[in-house]
């Protein structure tokens, strides 16, 4: 490999950052130019354990995460409290240990070295808002430290690693914040939060919505409905499974009356670590119009026939009835219901039934 990366390869680095399901593709290139056993690419949420890493080494890490290595990774604790975060190369064991016995560490004499590895490339990317990156790239115990030309190499490609990853950040950020607004043209108040309950991006009727809920600590949540505030944390605190689907009624202060708070996980791809929020919160009221199609576009960014025929599966239709109604191919209606349940993170039709259920009456 040239120390710079070549023009197919920046290529597809920039493609990934609009494409999630691309980085694996990308580490996996990246591991094997720098000849390396794989490359993994982590959030800096511990609690959200969000990663994605090269095919070659993706086993290997769940058995990093399912063994609780992440909370005794002392090699990104040597390299964030040496304030390596941000600086623009790549570091090894040298960098971050100096003269001390790494090698005696258990995270290297319990997994990396019974693993097979043992050598490592690592650095940190910040992103908008504070959040950070942390790509390593491991190498195989037998064949030594990275050479200094390797590490050039690395040097040489992070900027476009890191330009990709600002970019796919900021890009995520948006699409929360498209989703927020067009709730509002639909006269919803909505926000983005974090599994934290701390607010990213609310639109105008959530700021001006003080029947109903507020905010605390560092822009933290709450709903004045303390039963209803309970309930939605634990919708956030299970954001991550079914459960967190959720609808949660709620009392409002005056002469607002009831109203009820959908709990909708953003789902993006199953490889997405830039999204920065966990679920977006809509209110509905009972005076509300129902919304329908145009409410599923905003949460699931959905287009115009996918959520025409989402509508219809809450209303009960089949793919078959569907296809009729529409003088289409049923195969055709059912790859359109495959996309759809892929953006709204269901598995299954009867999954998105129940989920649809919770948002839009029947028949919408």
């Amino acid at each position: 490999m040239a120390k710079n990366p070549s023009e197919d390869f920046e290529q597809e680095i920039y493609e990934a950052a609009v494409i999630p399901e691309q980085w694996p593709s990308v580490l996996g290139r990246l591991s094997r130019e720098a000849g390396s056993v794989g490359a993994v690419l982590f959030s800096n949420t511990e609690k959200d354990r969000r990663w994605t890493a090269s095919p070659s080494i993706n086993a290997r890490m769940e058995q990093f995460i399912s063994e609780g290595w992440i909370g005794r990774n002392t090699r990104a604790e040597r390299g964030f409290g040496k304030g390596l975060a941000g600086v623009p190369r790549f570091f090894t064991e040298d960098d971050l240990f100096g003269d001390e016995d790494y090698m005696s560490d258990p995270i290297y004499t319990e997994y990396f070295i019974p693993a097979g590895l043992g050598w490592s490339a690592g650095t940190a990317i910040l992103l908008p808002h504070g959040d950070a990156l942390t790509l390593s790239v491991e190498r195989a115990r037998a064949h030594g430290p990275f050479p200094a030309e390797t590490l050039a190499v690395l040097d040489a490609t992070r900027p476009h690693l890191a330009r990709s990853a600002m970019f796919a950040a900021r890009l995520s950020f948006e699409r929360a914040r498209t989703a927020i607004e067009t709730l509002s043209a639909l006269g919803l108040a909505a926000c983005a939060v974090l599994d934290d309950g701390k607010t990213t991006v609310g639109n105008a009727e959530f700021e001006a919505d003080a029947t109903l809920w507020t905010t605390r600590g560092a822009d933290r949540i709450a709903l004045i409905d303390k039963r209803a505030d309970r309930l939605l944390y634990d919708a956030l605190a299970a954001i991550s499974s079914d459960r967190g689907v959720r609808s949660i009624p709620a009392y409002a202060e005056g002469a607002h009356g009831p109203a009820v708070v959908h709990v909708v996980p953003i789902r993006r791809s199953a490889h997405d670590l830039f999204t920065r929020a966990a679920a977006i919160l809509v209110v509905t009221r009972s005076a509300d119009k129902p919304v329908g199609a145009p409410l599923l576009q905003a949460l699931f960014d959905l287009s115009a026939i996918e959520a025409q025929i989402a509508a219809r599966v809450a209303s009960g239709m089949t793919a078959e009835s569907i296809a009729t109604a529409d003088n289409k191919s049923e195969a055709t209606v059912r790859n359109q219901l495959r996309s759809v349940l892929q953006k709204t993170g269901c598995q299954r039709q009867t999954d998105l039934v129940r989920l649809l259920a919770r948002l839009i009456p029947a028949g919408m």
